[in-house]
C-alpha cells in the first residue's frame, strides 16, 4: 500500500564499502593491530543524532496551526488556518506525524484524500516525543525575557556611558584645579556623580530597571491598545534609538489565511477584484476603455495555495482553488473573512512623549560630554598615559564616542526613513481601498457571476469515508477497505 510504504518502511540497509583505486579495484583492508584503540565515536554520534532530530522537527507554525485547527485535519485545513502554502502544510504535517509516531495516524479516503489524526495536546505530545522540540519550546518561552533584558541593558549602557564620561571630566578638572580649598574630593561623595548622591543627578532613578513590560515587540505579541503595559524608561531608551519593530511582521501569514478563508467562503473561486484588497495590487485603472489585464501580482498567493487561473466565456480570468475545498472538520460558512487588510504605518516609538524627550536629552548630554572629553584628552601632551580610571577611559574613549554619535544619529536617520516608508504604505492602502470600492460598486458583478460557473462545493471527509488507516494493522483492514485501497493504488499507477 502506498501509505504503508510511506509510513512503515524500514530503514535501508547499506553495506559498508571498501576503498577502491581509480580503476575501481578494491584495496586490501588492513586489520587493526592489537595496540590500536580507536576513539569511541559515542559523543559524535550523539551530537549527530541530536542535530538530525532538530532538523527533522516540524515547523512551529505548522504545530500551532494544527493545535488551533483540531485533532482530525487535512492539509487544506492547516494551510487555511495557519496562513501558509499548501505544500508547506503537507510537508510539516508529515514531519509532525513522523515525530509523534504512534500518537498520530493517517487515514486515506475513497477519493484519495489524506487525513491526519493528531492527539488533542499536539504541542505537549511533541515535547514528550522529542527532546529537540522541548528545547525549542523552552527557547520560545525564554526569548521574550532575553529580549527584554537586551532592551534594558541598552538603557543601562546609556547611564553607564554618562557616568564614565562625566566622572572622567570631573577627575580631569580636579587635576588642573591647583587643589583649591583642598576640597575637591568632596564632589565624589554619594556614588561618583551619577544620580546616587545629593549633589549630582543626571537622569531618572536607576530603580526604573524594575519597571518594564513583560513582552517584546518583535515577537508578534498582540495587545489591545488599552491592555499594553506601560513601557519602563530603560526600555524607552532602546525604543528611542531603534524603535519597536515593524507592526506588519506576520502580515504574509495573515494575508494567506484571509485568501484561503475567502476562497472557501466563495466555493473555491476568486477574482482579482476580491483578492486585491488583501494583497498588494497596483492602482486600479479607472478608464472605461482599459481593462486591468496585468494580474501578475496575484500569482504568488495563488501559487502558494495551489490555485490555478481559468478563463471565463467572456474572456476574463478567475482563480480556482480546488485543493482548499477539502476539510476533515466542521465547515463554518457563516464565518466571514476580512474583505480588506491594510498595512499599518510604522510608528517612531511606542514610548511616551515624556520618555522620548528625556531619552533624547540624555543622549544629547552624553554626546556633548563625549565631545568635550575628547577635546580635553586631545589637549594633553602626546604620549601621556594616565594610570587607573583615567587610563581605562583613554583606552575605551573611541568606543564611548562612537556610542554617543550613534545614539543620536540612529533616531534621526530612522525618522527620515520611516517618513518615506509610511508614505509608501499609505499609497498601497489607497490602492487596496480603490479595488474594494470597485468590488462594492457593482461594476464587476458580471465577472463574479461568470466566476460562479467554476465553483465547487466543500468536500467534507468524515471518519466513515476512510478506506485505510495507519492506526490499524494491514490484516485488520476489512475486505471492502482493502479493495478500495488497491483501487486507489491502481489509480496512482502503483500497482
Amino acid at each position: 500500500m502506498v501509505v504503508a510504504a510511506l509510513t512503515n518502511a524500514p530503514a535501508a540497509f547499506i553495506e559498508p564499502m571498501r576503498p577502491t583505486t581509480g580503476a575501481g579495484r578494491q584495496l586490501p583492508v588492513r586489520a587493526p593491530s592489537a595496540n590500536h584503540r580507536p576513539a569511541p565515536p559515542r559523543v559524535l554520534r550523539r551530537a549527530s543524532a541530536s542535530l538530525d532530530e532538530a532538523l527533522s522537527l516540524p515547523p512551529s507554525n505548522v504545530v500551532d496551526a494544527v493545535s488551533r485547527t483540531g485533532t482530525r485535519v487535512t492539509a487544506a485545513d492547516v494551510a487555511a488556518t495557519g496562513g501558509m502554502a499548501v505544500e508547506e502544510a503537507k510537508k510539516g504535517m508529515l514531519k509532525l506525524a513522523a515525530v509523534l509516531g504512534a500518537e498520530a495516524s493517517l487515514d486515506v479516503s475513497s477519493s484519495g484524500e489524506i487525513i491526519y489524526n493528531f492527539p488533542p495536546d499536539v504541542q505537549g505530545a511533541l515535547t514528550k516525543a522529542s527532546s529537540a522540540a522541548a528545547t525549542r519550546q523552552a527557547w520560545e518561552k525564554a526569548k521574550p525575557v532575553l529580549f527584554t533584558g537586551l532592551r534594558i541593558g541598552f538603557g543601562v549602557g546609556l547611564f553607564a556611558s554618562i557616568a564614565i564620561i562625566y566622572s572622567a571630566l570631573i577627575v580631569l578638572s580636579q587635576s588642573g584645579n591647583d587643589r583649591r580649598d583642598n576640597r575637591s574630593s568632596d564632589r565624589f561623595e554619594g556614588g561618583g556623580g551619577f544620580g546616587f548622591g545629593p549633589t549630582l543627578w543626571y537622569g531618572p532613578s536607576p530603580f526604573d530597571l524594575f519597571f518594564y513590560r513583560p513582552y517584546y515587540s518583535y515577537g508578534g505579541y498582540e495587545y489591545a491598545e488599552e491592555e499594553k503595559p506601560k513601557m519602563g524608561f530603560l526600555e524607552a531608551v532602546y525604543s528611542f534609538v531603534f524603535g519597536d519593530g515593524d507592526p506588519n511582521n506576520g502580515r504574509e501569514k495573515e494575508v494567506l489565511a484571509a485568501v484561503a478563508a475567502s476562497a472557501r467562503r466563495y466555493n473555491g473561486v476568486l477574482t482579482a477584484e476580491q483578492l486585491a484588497p488583501l494583497l498588494t495590487p497596483p492602482a486600479y485603472k479607472s478608464s472605461e476603455e482599459t481593462i486591468n489585464v496585468d494580474e501578475g501580482w496575484v500569482l504568488e498567493a495563488v501559487t502558494r495555495l495551489n490555485g490555478r487561473p481559468e478563463v471565463t466565456e467572456a474572456g476574463e480570468i478567475v482563480y480556482v482553488f480546488d485543493d482548499l475545498q477539502t476539510t476533515a472538520g466542521q465547515v463554518r460558512s457563516s464565518s466571514r473573512p476580512p474583505s480588506l487588510i491594510e498595512e499599518k504605518e510604522i510608528p517612531f516609538s511606542l514610548a511616551d512623549e515624556g520618555q522620548l524627550l528625556l531619552a533624547g536629552l540624555l543622549g544629547a548630554a552624553n554626546l556633548i560630554g563625549a565631545g568635550y572629553l575628547g577635546l580635553k584628552l586631545a589637549s594633553l601632551p602626546a604620549g601621556l598615559i594616565f594610570p587607573g580610571f583615567l587610563g581605562t577611559v583613554q583606552t575605551i574613549f573611541p568606543g564611548l564616542l562612537a556610542y554617543a554619535i550613534g545614539f543620536m544619529a540612529a533616531p534621526v536617520v530612522r525618522w527620515f526613513r520611516l517618513g518615506s516608508r509610511n508614505r509608501e504604505i499609505q499609497g498601497r492602502n489607497e490602492s487596496r481601498r480603490q479595488w474594494l470600492g470597485i468590488l462594492k460598486s457593482g461594476k464587476v458583478d458580471g465577472k463574479l457571476a461568470q466566476a460562479r460557473n467554476f465553483a465547487t462545493s466543500m468536500r467534507q471527509v468524515g471518519s466513515g469515508d476512510s478506506v485505510y488507516s495507519t492506526a490499524k494493522a494491514a490484516a485488520d483492514q476489512d475486505t471492502r477497505e482493502s479493495d478500495s485501497m488497491a483501487d486507489f493504488d491502481r489509480k496512482l499507477g502503483l500497482s
